[in-house]
């Protein structure tokens, strides 16, 4: 519903004061639980999440539900 000179401004100062940072680990974190459940090395899913090897594999020692 912004017009395009509204979003950008919007998107300057989110990116400026880090507002979505938490947004997006949480999106990576959960496309990095999704990528270990079906099978992908952990430097495969830091590789394509950005996430740091550390985090990618305290997710892969957590136990997925069956189905994930």
């Amino acid at each position: 519903m912004f017009t395009e000179g509204v979003r950008e401004i919007f998107m300057e100062g989110a990116d400026r004061y880090g507002w979505l940072d938490n947004r997006l680990k949480k999106g990576k974190m959960e496309i990095a639980r999704k990528l270990l459940a079906r099978g992908d090395s952990p430097n495969e899913v830091a590789d394509v999440t950005d996430l740091p090897i550390d985090t990618v594999i305290e997710i892969s020692n957590q136990k997925f539900p069956v189905g994930a």
